[in-house]
């Protein structure tokens, strides 16, 4: 059977072909893994959101598996009940995973985070200083605290130390280009991602 995996964007789509072509050595094209844009984009009224609507309905239709792996951002909860509901109302047949491990609040970064191979945290220690010394300045212009940089300005920090400074060097730390089985920077075998692994293996197994 046919596995179509919904995803939010680049970044998650990236990750997801790496994982599952380690752990079940099957290489997943951009058809396999479709990019929604985002809950917002895919429960909306809109063209975007007909149109994964429809190809959701097709590939039951044609016998194939959906499973829509998303971020559970602040509340997990929410928006697994926010998911359901939805599913319920459309009457769509997908399986739902939610980043970062199918019970905590968080993101794909959250997962990223988690998984660096251990050798490399003393980078983390250096990002984690350098965001608690933004946290205690002010700036004279400014009389409230300086903006935290994202989390996904964290994984490009870690990435750009660890690899050199040509513009081919460059180009492997944009998230379509990153490579999730370096195991020099990353650990695919990581126990926070037995959760995923279990979701996968009823997929892919």
């Amino acid at each position: 059977m046919a596995v179509r995996v919904f995803v939010e964007g680049i970044a998650d789509r990236k990750f997801l072909k790496d994982y599952i072509l380690y752990k079940y050595k099957i290489n997943l094209d951009d058809e396999n893994i479709i990019i929604t844009g985002g809950w917002t984009t895919m429960m909306s009224d809109g063209a975007d959101g007909e149109l994964i609507r429809n190809k959701m309905i097709q590939n039951t239709d044609n016998g194939e598996s959906n499973i829509l792996i998303f971020d559970a951002d602040n509340s997990f909860n929410e928006r697994h009940n926010q998911l359901v509901t939805w599913k319920k109302e459309q009457n769509l047949t997908f399986d739902i995973f939610l980043w970062p491990n199918h019970s905590q609040n968080g993101d794909l970064e959250t997962v990223l985070e988690n998984i660096i191979n251990p050798v490399n945290i003393a980078i983390f220690e250096c990002w984690d200083n350098y965001e608690i010394c933004l946290q205690s300045k002010t700036i004279e212009r400014r009389n409230i605290p300086l903006t935290t940089p994202a989390r996904k300005t964290k994984i490009y920090g870690y990435l750009e130390a660890l690899l050199g400074d040509t513009k081919a060097q460059k180009k492997k730390i944009k998230e379509p280009n990153r490579n999730y089985r370096n195991i020099e920077h990353w650990n695919l075998n990581s126990n926070f991602l037995n959760e995923l692994q279990v979701f996968l293996d009823n997929h892919f197994q």
